[in-house]
């Protein structure tokens, strides 16, 4: 991408709650940083509603992604927002043509493809950000240089919890887009590969083994209460006690996210219709979801740090949590309530740090990926150097950890991380 003084040209593939509602109202409301000249989106409503936003010609709004490809050229700047098992053919697609690339997480959907891309990110000239949002948030940055300062001495592990709430876990990985890993991937992969990459990004220095462990426990049909129908809309005799009873989610004065993303049109009667016929109005336990509702990794990197991760779906709140422990004091703090603590061991001092309100999603990640991005594409001299936070060489390391985690929870075996690359790597037939 050459560099110039206007706003960077940006080609947006998926014009779903990611695309359009983070990335393009941040070029709305940040008009001389970005201009989506162009989008491609299956879904018309959805396809028009951006293109009426940004001013996108008839000819430049497209129903797939395919036909926007042949016009792209390395001055566009393409942002992959599609279902997750899309990444992978869209990035080789985008990389050909020279386009650099804003690529939503995950970046592929199986480990052979993560082979693929390492091979061949380092044979390219083509520059791709990985969306791993949590490296631009506050919180984690101010972390990162605490432990980089050597506040706590040299570290030595962390524990990081990922609470994911009882209604969030329900609405993304029982009921919708992200339930079954045939259609998307794991979810060690699909919502955790955010944290695997943080204490990746946290320790600085790759994986050297791990083990895990999880399943599905809850979210099953033997769990169903007696009586209980397929759709909650069926007369469910649970109504009353069930914290999963969908018109309590869905048909409220609320409709902000997750309501705004079940249907295009958020009128009552719009919504009471998506109940009852799409993904979003089943009984939580008769429906085809299949992936871990909690899982644990124990980790060990190649500079002797540890970490031990743990996701949670049936947690109250939706947060992470973690504490740094280091030869001169540990860290803790939380993510949504926005503070860290230092705690020296000399004369056992204490200091609360509080990030102050966030601006934007994932706890300000969203908006700092995009000031990074504009920095990174628009930027008139950059001397040659990439310096992204979230580079997709860097990125690949935790969805090697993630995908070396759902390994050890299959097989209930460790995983030496090199050894499971090479494995991957040189195996003859793999299903991408």
């Amino acid at each position: 991408m050459d560099a110039n003084t206007g706003p960077i040209q940006s080609i947006l593939v998926g014009a779903g709650n990611r695309g359009a509602e983070v990335y393009g109202q941040f070029a709305l409301t940040h008009p001389w940083l970005f201009r989506f000249v162009a989008v491609a989106d299956p879904n018309p409503l959805r396809r028009a509603k951006f293109s009426r936003q940004h001013g996108i010609p008839e000819e430049k709004s497209a129903d797939s992604w395919e036909k926007l490809l042949e016009s792209a050229t390395p001055a566009n700047l393409v942002f992959i927002c599609s279902p997750d098992r899309f990444h992978y053919e869209q990035v080789l697609a985008f990389m050909e043509r020279g386009c650099p690339i804003v690529l939503e997480k995950p970046v592929v959907v199986n480990p052979r493809q993560c082979a693929t891309l390492s091979k061949l990110v380092p044979e390219k000239s083509v520059r791709i950000i990985v969306c791993h949002v949590l490296r631009y948030t506050p919180f984690f940055s101010t972390l990162k240089g605490l432990l980089d300062g050597g506040r706590i001495g040299r570290v030595m592990s962390f524990n990081l919890q990922e609470n994911i709430a009882w209604y969030h876990f329900a609405h993304s990985y029982v009921r919708g887009n992200w339930r079954n890993s045939a259609l998307s991937s794991p979810s060690i992969l699909a919502k955790s590969v955010h944290d695997l990459d943080i204490l990746y990004w946290l320790g600085g220095a790759p994986a050297e083994s791990l083990v895990s462990m999880g399943t599905l426990s809850w979210f099953r049909e033997e769990n169903a209460p007696a009586g209980a129908p397929h759709r909650c809309l069926q007369g469910c005799p649970h109504s009353g006690t069930c914290p999963w009873y969908a018109p309590d989610l869905y048909l409220t004065e609320n409709t902000g996210w997750p309501t705004s993303v079940i249907s295009d049109d958020q009128s009552l009667p719009a919504r009471r219709q998506v109940l009852e016929t799409g993904p979003y109005g089943r009984c939580v336990y008769h429906c085809d979801n299949d992936v871990a509702d909690h899982q644990d990794v124990l980790i060990r990197f190649k500079n002797g740090i540890s970490a031990a991760f743990s996701m949670n779906a049936l947690t109250y709140d939706k947060t992470r949590v973690i504490q740094a422990t280091g030869s001169e004091g540990e860290i803790i703090g939380d993510l949504d309530e926005g503070w860290l603590e230092v705690r020296s061991f000399l004369h056992g001092e204490k200091e609360r740090i509080r990030m102050g309100a966030s601006v934007g999603g994932h706890n300000g990640g969203d908006v700092g990926l995009m000031h990074d991005v504009a920095r990174i594409f628009g930027r008139a001299d950059t001397g040659g150097i990439f310096a992204s936070k979230s580079s997709i060489e860097a990125s690949l390391e935790g969805h090697w950890m993630a995908f070396a985690a759902e390994e050890s929870r299959k097989k209930g075996i460790f995983v030496n991380l090199d050894a499971y690359r090479d494995m991957v790597s040189t195996r003859e037939t793999v299903n991408i």
